[in-house]
């Protein structure tokens, strides 16, 4: 099972309906337990309105379960989730006015930063929901990213996707750097350009020795900022889907300030992200 209990924050908002076909579709795809949550002080019209809308979305009373709370929204998701062991958990984006950007709000880049669990970013959901067919994950040589592409391909697999492309970003050194180090320009680039050969033929093996079968793989090394060109590339790609590595700690403060890699992906987020957090084994 990809996830044992996926959880859903329920709001009235305009995407809340859309949210929560979304939820009951994966929860279905990946045979999980659904949670629901709702921030709010509990009486009997909010409790009508939300079995309303629950109703509306087409999930069964046998196919979820409710918890109400009161409090900072953040503080009370991120408890619920620890308490509950939850391992996924789903929120929406929101959409920078006047332009075609979507970015994760305040309550939702704080469940990204400090969520104990993996979390699903949805840019904008659809109704009815729609299958990722392109998806995109981010690869890292450790236990933890064979396990992030393995969970992207287990999904993939589920969704009947097109195509899955593994990629892995690189920081390219400054010429003048390794001109320093090669003496001349020519000797750089020719450097630089069997290290980016050696690093395609390292990706395509490691792909390979994961034995993913029964779909369409592509391998792609992106050499540039990382984050930044992940995003860039998903959104060239047309890729519905980006997953990547959780950090393992907390960003901080400096993370914010000097942009940590993922800072980019919030800032203008290409597609419905998934951020997994390492499985215990693999921590």
């Amino acid at each position: 099972m990809i996830f044992n209990k996926i959880g859903l924050a329920v709001t009235f908002s305009p995407n809340g309906k859309a949210l929560l076909l979304e939820a009951g579709r994966l929860s279905r795809l990946c045979n999980s337990e659904l949670l629901l949550i709702h921030i709010g002080k509990k009486d009997a019209n909010l409790e009508n309105s939300l079995k309303s809308l629950i109703a509306e979305s087409g999930l069964r009373e046998n196919e979820f379960r409710i918890i109400w709370e009161t409090g900072d929204p953040a503080k009370v998701i991120l408890k619920v989730c620890e308490n509950e062991k939850i391992d996924l958990l789903i929120a929406g984006a929101l959409e920078k006015e006047r332009t075609l950007k979507y970015y994760a709000g305040s309550i939702a880049r704080k469940i990204m930063r400090e969520a104990g669990c993996s979390v699903l970013i949805k840019i904008a959901p659809k109704n009815p929901p729609l299958p990722h067919n392109r998806i995109c994950v981010s690869a890292v040589y450790s236990p933890e990213g064979e396990n992030a592409v393995k969970k992207a391909y287990e999904l993939a697999k589920l969704q009947n996707a097109e195509e899955l492309v593994i990629l892995k970003e690189f920081i390219v050194p400054g010429l003048a750097i390794t001109v320093s180090d090669y003496g001349s320009v020519t000797e750089a680039e020719k450097n630089l350009a069997d290290w980016q050969v050696e690093e395609k033929e390292k990706l395509i093996l490691f792909a390979k020795e994961l034995n993913l079968t029964g779909i369409n793989i592509k391998t792609e090394c992106l050499y540039g900022k990382e984050g930044y060109e992940a995003g860039k590339y998903v959104k060239n790609f047309g890729g519905d889907l980006l997953v990547i590595n959780s950090p393992r700690n907390r960003l901080k403060l400096f993370d914010r300030i000097f942009q940590h890699d993922l800072e980019f992906l919030f800032e203008s987020i290409p597609c419905d992200l998934l951020l997994l957090k390492p499985e215990k084994g693999n921590e």
